[in-house]
């Protein structure tokens, strides 16, 4: 396992990986990116997306079979399973355990952060596309994750609030193909010329309220 003992609960394993074909579909007077064939869950999107009926944006499909050990496969440790990531930003899940990561005491989310993960976009608050992590699971994480060793910071925030996407951004081709324009760019909800032509990778959420931890 690369040196880790503990499998985070937002990686994805070898059989949970989709490798479904996509192609560009009209839609409402354009084209958008969309698998082939397509299914209704496959978009999403924030309720300003929805109540505008732009659609959404196409998230990249993977299976949730962490508790099939018998028919997951190997972990992949540099792969995220998409579908928990989300899952972690909805509920504000910690992402090596993925039980809540909110302090009942204080209300408070602790959030362990790298440079290459976040992005500041005021004093006291920033973009990422990492989930939370419990205050249980920090120490384990430091001592396991070699990212971490290198560059941390440990914040606790008040809220969390979904902002977009990480995506790769695709345009049509030649004969039904579809070619890489850009990989890992984030895509707003509000950026709504990028949708049709993004795959998400992971769910970003903008942080407020963030306080380092000494």
């Amino acid at each position: 396992m690369s040196g880790y003992q503990t499998i985070p609960y937002t990686i994805a394993f070898a059989n949970e990986l989709v490798a479904d074909p996509i192609g560009f579909v009209a839609y409402a007077g354009r084209l958008r990116l969309a698998y082939q064939p397509s299914q209704p869950g496959d978009w999403v999107g924030s309720h300003a997306v929805k109540v505008r009926g732009m659609g959404g944006i196409l998230r990249a499909r993977t299976r949730d079979l962490r508790d099939d050990p018998a028919r997951r496969g190997p972990e992949r440790m540099r792969k995220l399973n998409t579908r928990r990531q989300w899952r972690c930003m909805d509920r504000l899940l910690c992402q090596v355990c993925g039980v809540p990561a909110t302090d009942p005491d204080s209300g408070l989310v602790p959030w362990l952060l790298t440079k290459t993960v976040f992005e500041q976009t005021g004093l006291d608050r920033g973009r990422t596309n990492a989930p939370p992590t419990c205050w249980s699971c920090v120490p384990k994480a430091l001592e396991e994750c070699p990212m971490l060793r290198e560059d941390f910071t440990l914040y606790t925030v008040t809220a969390a609030q979904s902002a977009g996407v990480l995506a790769d951004l695709y345009r049509p081709g030649v004969l039904r193909t579809v070619t890489l324009a850009a990989h890992n760019v984030f895509v707003g909800w509000d950026n709504f010329q990028h949708h049709p032509y993004a795959l998400a990778a992971a769910q970003v959420v903008e942080l407020h309220g963030m306080k380092t931890v000494p």
